[in-house]
């Protein structure tokens, strides 16, 4: 683990730029999937319908992987550490053979088959649920017993021991930003503990024929290990005799033996193929890419080549309304309803593609924990079942198990999953060390020792991460004796600031990226020089902060053989900072004031060579001074770029608020070089936002406009912003609190839309962007007390 104490210990080095493409690109390609709508969920919605496009777009990007690779992996995690350890290929293969008594002997191996068989004869979905259950806890429970080779022994009749559990069709919720999303996963993976929760009658013994009914009470995701999603193929009836067959077409029965054989099946059925294709709910024939696309950090799929919007005709042919959208949903449609009331709307198709299902439940399971690392989730397909393990790299899908025909190799999943401990299953073992851990954190620190760390999980200030690829950034109120108490020694403490709150700032930032850490670092020094005071305590006050050296998401794909494991590779870092507000809680003069200031601040870095990149409301915040003053501060160093520094593979921006010229095909490649003009164009659609979208420093609930820069493609996003500049600005009325900046935000746009008229690829000179977009409008406008304000060091 390595830490940067902010009280002067140096910032810790990332690894050398690895990318080999890096040197060809101008910019950074932008972000693909739910990563370029994560921080927006509250105005996205979480139903299928909302989301559907983004976490398509992140499954689709899937990276292959042979099973028994992972197998060996997942083993491995099982290991007696007290005794010599095996090989992997020796692990896994000890293993096979050590559970082919199981598969072929006794009558479990008889109950086991027949289940297998039930569920081959199944006629519908929901009936493969029970035998399928039935078949995999019968395992289990022969597995808990097996002294399988080198793998540690399974505590008996342990209430944290896993199990296979019915959940169809009880819906399970969990908030997200405040709104509620539903899902109805088919089985689910909980621990005994878990299941005893969701039970009539509590009190009474766990009976095991519980696990394949609905249960009583709805079960919580955070006490979900993982996921089986089901899909079914009907029974085809023989058109000579007109009656069905016994088992569905091309699918056998379980053989009469099992033995250990070489991982063997079908090219065809090896990888389940999911393209976002199957399932759109409009076709575009423009040439524009995916939600959010952009180059894809590690794709072994042919989808990174197509540039097709599936989304933008569905989600754009008509202005809607821009009330926010709720969570509900339901099982085979898997939707919910709207706030808005079209006279007919469309309907999603009734079945959602497994894949896409499957990618929606691995969310649920992220969001529900503080910083669980990884995600491994299911999917039968039939005799098949392939496993999906997510990070915020991407998901890795592994070649599936016939677990009809291949027993045993399905009897080793089993074994795996039942022998791993609990952090193994992804969950953090400093912020979780066991299930519902809520106490107080410590981190080991070289130079500190242990830093305490007490998070308020249910704060309202709370910022949460609905999704799966990306920074995954969360934020939450903490607490912290030795953080506190470290403050005032800070050699760039603002003693303006007056609060005595923290925030920590949990994300999972590209490893080949310069940290957020070594950039404020930088921004510190350029503080200390800066007589004008136009940076000084404009700046975000950094505590400390930490990062997690084991969680890197390369590790487990270098341990797999998978190509370019390190190409788009994260880890988890912890940034403690001093408590900001966010600049929309301003309005009218004190709102300008901070906005200004903090153009100020960016001009004052981007000449010193550090590049935000990413202006945005949600960025600029603000603090209130003991004489009642607002002071604006620059936020969010995590994507910014200095002289030389290595710049990732990560987008730089948020798409509503982006440059339109880094809204075209070539920007998303990457072709186009991220200037100055385009964070002071940003400041202008962050200016225009907050003035039509807040009152009286709250988010208007409805007739809010531009929600729907939010919920499409950068190329989409382009058009419509481009729409606003032409014409829609002109009809559009800001809230109360806010009418003399839009005047501002009317005449700064002309100025731009007039630079732009003749030519939209114009570069601009860094001060002619600044003085004529920017300033002349502001300093008609503000009085001089707040145009002008510095503060003094103390």
């Amino acid at each position: 683990m390595t830490n940067t104490g902010a009280a002067g210990a140096p910032a810790p080095k990332t690894p050398p730029h690895g990318v080999d493409s890096g040197s060809e690109l101008k910019s950074t390609p932008l972000a693909v999937g739910s990563a370029t709508v994560s921080e927006h969920i509250s105005t996205v919605g979480v139903n299928v319908k909302n989301v559907r496009p983004w976490i398509g777009r992140d499954v689709e990007n899937y990276t292959e992987c042979p099973i028994d690779e992972m197998l060996q992996e997942l083993l491995y995690r099982c290991v007696d550490n007290s005794k010599p350890l095996p090989d992997k290929p020796t692990l896994l293969a000890d293993c096979l053979n050590a559970v082919l008594p199981i598969c072929n002997n006794g009558e479990d191996a008889q109950a086991i088959k027949k289940n297998l068989g039930d569920i081959m004869k199944s006629k519908v979905e929901d009936q493969m649920y029970k035998p399928f259950i039935q078949a995999s806890n019968l395992a289990l429970e022969r597995l808990s017993k097996l002294n399988a080779p080198g793998l540690v022994c399974l505590k008996a009749h342990d209430d944290h021991n896993i199990l296979f559990h019915q959940n169809d069709p009880k819906n399970m919720t969990q908030k997200h930003q405040g709104e509620k999303s539903t899902r109805k996963p088919d089985v689910v993976i909980v621990s005994r503990t878990g299941a005893k929760k969701v039970r009539k009658q509590p009190g009474q013994a766990y009976k095991d024929e519980e696990a394949w009914e609905k249960p009583a009470k709805q079960f919580q995701w955070t006490d979900v290990r993982s996921t089986v999603e089901f899909k079914h193929k009907k029974i085809r009836t023989d058109k000579k005799t007109r009656t069905s067959k016994k088992t569905r077409i091309g699918l056998s029965k379980p053989p009469a033996t099992y033995a250990v054989k070489a991982y063997n099946i079908p090219e065809a059925k090896k990888y389940m193929k999911y393209r976002r294709e199957a399932n759109a709910t409009a076709e575009s024939t423009s040439s524009t890419s995916f939600p959010g696309s952009g180059a894809a950090t590690s794709s072994r799929q042919t989808a990174d080549a197509r540039g097709c919007s599936r989304q933008s005709g569905s989600l754009n042919k008509k202005r809607r309304s821009s009330q926010a959208l709720d969570g509900h949903s339901s099982k085979k449609s898997k939707v919910g309803d709207n706030d808005e009331k079209p006279s007919k709307p469309k309907e999603e198709p009734q079945k959602i593609h497994p894949v896409l299902q499957n990618g929606l439940y691995a969310a649920e399971l992220f969001a529900a924990h503080i910083a669980r690392q990884s995600v491994i989730t299911y999917v039968v397909d039939n005799d098949i079942i392939y496993l999906w393990y997510f990070d915020r790299q991407d998901a890795i899908q592994c070649s599936g198990i016939n677990y009809v025909q291949d027993l045993p190799r399905f009897m080793v999943l089993l074994l795996a999953i039942q022998r791993m401990p609990y952090a193994a299953w992804g969950y953090d073992r400093v912020f979780e060390p066991k299930p519902g851990f809520a106490g107080e954190v410590r981190v080991p620190d070289e130079d500190m020792g242990e830093v305490d760390l007490t998070f308020d999980l249910k704060s309202d200030k709370r910022t949460t991460h609905f999704g799966l690829r990306g920074r995954a950034t969360t934020v939450f109120p903490v607490k912290s004796k030795k953080l506190s108490a470290l403050v005032p020694t800070l050699p760039h403490h603002n003693p303006h600031n007056t609060t005595n709150e923290l925030v920590a700032k949990l994300y999972w930032p590209e490893e080949e990226r310069e940290s957020e850490a070594e950039i404020l670092q930088k921004v510190y020094k350029i503080a200390d020089e800066d007589e004008e005071g136009k940076v000084k305590h404009h700046v975000p006050e950094m505590v400390w902060s930490h990062k997690f050296e084991d969680t890197s998401t390369a590790g487990i794909r270098r341990t797999l053989g998978l190509q370019d494991a390190g190409r788009g590779s994260r880890v988890l870092y912890i940034i403690v900072f001093r408590k900001l507000d966010p600049i929309t809680d301003l309005s009218e003069d004190e709102f300008l004031s901070a906005w200004w200031q903090i153009i100020l601040c960016h001009y004052a870095l981007w000449e010193k060579q550090v590049h935000h990149r990413d202006v945005s409301p949600s960025n600029l915040m603000v603090y209130k001074t003991s004489d009642g003053q607002y002071i604006g501060v620059l936020n969010d160093f995590d994507l910014s770029s200095t002289r030389d520094s290595p710049s990732g593979q990560e987008r730089t921006g948020t798409v509503p608020f982006m440059a339109l010229r880094l809204l075209t095909q070539d920007a998303i490649a990457g072709k186009v070089k991220h200037l100055y003009q385009h964070d002071a164009e940003s400041f202008l659609w962050v200016l225009a936002w907050v003035c039509l979208r807040y009152r009286e420093g709250r988010l208007l609930r409805q007739g809010r406009p531009l929600d729907e820069w939010l919920k499409v493609d950068a190329i989409q996003c382009r058009k419509e912003k481009t729409d606003f500049l032409m014409s829609d600005r002109h009809n559009m009325k800001p809230s109360q609190s806010h009418t003399k900046n839009w005047d501002i935000a009317m005449s700064c746009l002309r100025t731009f839309n007039l630079s732009y008229a003749d030519d939209p690829t114009r570069t601009l000179v860094n001060k002619d962007a600044f003085e004529t977009w920017l300033e002349k409008h502001v300093q008609s406008e503000l009085p001089l007390s707040l145009l002008t304000v510095r503060l003094a060091s103390k």
